[in-house]
C-alpha cells in the first residue's frame, strides 16, 4: 500500500503500551514492519478518537481556507 513507509503518521488512541496491544504499540514498531519510513516525524495522540479527530480535519480545514484567502 505505502511503497517505502509513510511519510507521516499520526496515531490516535487510547490504548497503553504495557498490555501488549496492536493499538498501543509505539511508531518504531510500524518503522520495523515498513509501514512508515525511519526518516517520518509520527505523532502519538493519546486521547479518544472521536474528540481529538474532529479537531485535527477542521485545523486542516481551517489552515487551507486561510492560506486560499490569503492568495486572493
Amino acid at each position: 500500500m505505502f511503497r517505502n513507509g509513510a511519510d507521516y503518521a499520526v496515531y490516535i488512541n487510547t490504548a497503553q503500551e504495557f498490555d501488549g496491544s496492536d493499538s498501543g504499540a509505539q511508531p518504531d514498531e510500524a518503522v520495523s514492519w515498513g509501514k512508515i519510513k525511519g526518516s517520518a516525524k509520527p505523532v502519538k495522540v493519546h486521547c479518544d478518537a472521536t474528540i481529538a479527530f474532529p479537531l485535527l480535519v477542521a485545523a486542516t480545514f481551517a489552515r487551507r481556507s486561510h492560506s486560499a484567502n490569503s492568495t486572493n
